[in-house]
């Protein structure tokens, strides 16, 4: 009896230890950063393997080059560096890597940055805790402060024998494998990369391009490259709580992902750990994405292309007071307006996938009511104002693909500068189109008492659809709070700019932005804005100054370049010729949507945009203005 209490209990000690040693080889990542990974090379990779597929924008800040791809995901955060300092790979004699010019790029890096202290994957990992295979820059990802990586190899034998046998010696010493694997469009090494990745796929497996294959890099695709993350026989698209979007994550989101595996977490961090999010198809799914994502663009580049021209157009034949063409402008103008209701509407199909077929009917049925309501002699600014309002807050409320897919509320994911929530386009167009559809409908209430309560209500649910929680654009936000204390100004306090009107209105909008702040911190998925104060509060306010410059950087390298010069310089012409000598044209609709549109270009880093929407608006009011009511001109 005894002896068998023995055995049971040798038994369950041996069944709990290798228990242990299974999930811990499970833990173990192998990051596999490689040249270029197409379509192509996906379906010869894994075929109807389980693995989870998205994408990802490789764009890091200037200097661009592979140096700046691996400081980025090594600090988890986009930075610069200059090539010419890496100065290659050496093993010391006790078998450290010593990445040559590593502490001369940290020191400039840091001399950029001197305000923030950074985290180093290496060096949070340092131990055994990370190994590297290659034979390039990519070691600086493994590498600590100092530039050295304990376990690795400085060259790669592309013969599954040595890989295998080199993984296997690292892996076991270490929780992070970094390979550096260039694939050189060869089908052999292809096939050797799928045998490795079968051999190893009871691991976390990352497939990590650092440039766009040539098959992928269309006209405006430069950054968006695929991601394969590999997590036992899990089949989807991948994402991130940065992108809240299927089938996207950030490169801030690999710092964070390695970490995560190995149970640990920055609280300088920026991004967030990936998941699967479960799909069957996964890989026809993410080939659908990408193509609808690049017909997005066109639409996009298209669309805002006619709008930015219609502003030098009228801007020509206002200034010359061609007040024959102002019925013509009426119309394209309007044009314009149902356009954006539209193209709102439409993002509740997938005719995006055919982008000719979307532009005939999209054209067509624009043209059409245009017409009928000029015809009519509707008021077709304030009534495609309404529904546009209506629409934009149907869809942040209940279905946000509704805005991404439009052309007015398209992020673009090839430019990497955001992901989800409103772009600034958007937010100028839900801003104003609330303006004019209150004061459209204003004429309509009973008394006072509801009018108050209307207008109330109106500009309290801007601020939610901008907040955190759903529009999630914290410069949109503090417009809208801007937008709310105007119009509580100049309705319910009829514009009587007392001292005590004055507190009133800054208490409510600091109380207003707090709340917002408070509800965002503690939700399960804070945004950027809370998590960016959070960063402000561990790194000082150092973080503020960073971030505040590259924004600054942003919308004056923007507003000054063209096309944003032209058509900006083209609307306040127009502007000065509508107004000059009758400012009575500019009624408090008019001197409304002016404040918010000022106040939402210098706030946001693409507030241009906002503004050329929003005064596209205006514009639009004072020459319908002009010709209904000829004797104010």
């Amino acid at each position: 009896m005894k002896r068998n209490s023995i055995i049971l209990l040798l038994a369950l000690i041996l069944i709990f230890s290798s228990s242990n040693i299974s999930y811990a080889s499970q833990d173990k990542t192998i990051l596999i950063l490689l040249d270029e990974l197409s379509f192509e090379d996906i379906e010869k990779l894994f075929a109807d393997d389980g693995f989870g597929i998205g994408f990802m924008n490789i764009k890091t800040r200037k200097p661009y080059g592979d140096e700046s791809f691996y400081f980025s995901i090594a600090t988890g955060r986009k930075v610069g560096i200059k090539s010419e300092d890496y100065r290659g790979l050496y093993k010391t004699t006790d078998g450290t890597i010593h990445v040559a010019g590593f502490q001369e790029m940290l020191k400039n890096l840091m001399g950029k940055n001197k305000r923030i202290k950074l985290d180093i994957l290496g060096e949070k990992l340092k131990g055994k805790d990370i190994s590297y295979i290659g034979d390039n820059s990519s070691a600086i990802i493994a590498a600590d402060k100092d530039g050295n990586i304990e376990s690795g190899e400085i060259e790669i034998n592309y013969d599954i024998k040595w890989l295998e046998e080199k993984t296997d010696y690292h892996l076991a010493k270490s929780n992070v494998l970094v390979l550096s694997y260039d694939v050189e469009e060869s089908d052999h090494r292809i096939e050797l990369l799928k045998k490795y990745i079968r051999q190893y796929r009871e691991h976390n497996i990352l497939l990590i391009p650092k440039n766009v294959s040539s098959d992928m890099k269309y006209i405006l695709n430069k950054n968006l490259a695929p991601v394969i993350y590999v997590d036992g026989n899990d089949k989807g698209l991948i994402t991130s709580s940065s992108t809240k979007r299927e089938g996207f994550i950030t490169v801030e989101d690999l710092f964070v992902q390695l970490l995560h595996t190995n149970d640990m977490e920055s609280p300088k961090s920026i991004g967030n750990f990936i998941h699967i999010e479960p799909e069957e198809g996964q890989f026809k799914l993410a080939q659908q994405l990408f193509k609808k994502t690049i017909n997005l663009i066109w639409i996009a580049s298209i669309f805002h292309g006619l709008v930015y021209f219609m502003q030098v157009y009228s801007a020509y034949y206002i200034y010359k007071n061609r007040k024959d063409k102002f019925e013509d402008l009426n119309l394209y103008n309007s044009f314009i307006i149902v356009n954006i209701f539209i193209s709102l509407l439409m993002g509740l199909s997938s005719l995006h996938i055919n982008i000719v077929l979307y532009l005939f009917i999209n054209l067509l049925v624009t043209y059409i009511i245009t017409v009928y309501m000029a015809d009519k002699e509707i008021n077709t600014i304030g009534l495609f104002a309404t529904f546009t309002y209506g629409i934009i807050l149907l869809g942040i409320f209940f279905y946000p693909e509704l805005i991404y897919n439009s052309y007015i509320g398209f992020n673009n994911l090839f430019y990497g500068a955001r992901y989800y929530g409103f772009n600034n386009g958007i937010m100028g167009v839900l801003l104003v189109s609330s303006i004019i559809s209150y004061y459209f409908i204003k004429e309509l209430m009973p008394n006072k008492f509801v009018d108050y309560m209307v207008c109330i209500l109106f500009f309290l649910v801007n601020m939610v659809a901008l907040s955190a929680n759903y529009g999630a654009n914290t410069g949109g936000f503090i417009t809208s709070v801007a937008l709310f204390l105007i119009m509580i100004y100049t309705n319910l306090l009829e514009e009587n700019l007392s001292i005590y009107n004055i507190i009133l209105l800054v208490f409510v909008g600091i109380l207003i932005f707090g709340i917002n702040m408070y509800f965002d911190y503690h939700s399960n998925e804070k945004s950027h804005a809370i998590n960016f104060l959070v960063r402000i509060k561990t790194f000082g306010f150092g973080e503020f100054l960073d971030m505040f410059k590259v924004k600054a950087r942003e919308l004056l390298k923007l507003t000054l370049l063209p096309p944003f010069s032209i058509v900006i310089i083209s609307q306040i012409i127009s502007l000065k010729s509508l107004l000059k000598g009758d400012k009575s044209n500019l009624n408090r609709i008019g001197y409304t949507i002016l404040l918010v549109s000022i106040i939402g270009f210098i706030i946001n880093d693409t507030g241009m945009i906002t503004f050329i929407y929003m005064i596209h608006y205006l514009i639009s009011l004072l020459i319908y203005n002009r010709t209904t009511k000829p004797s104010n001109s």
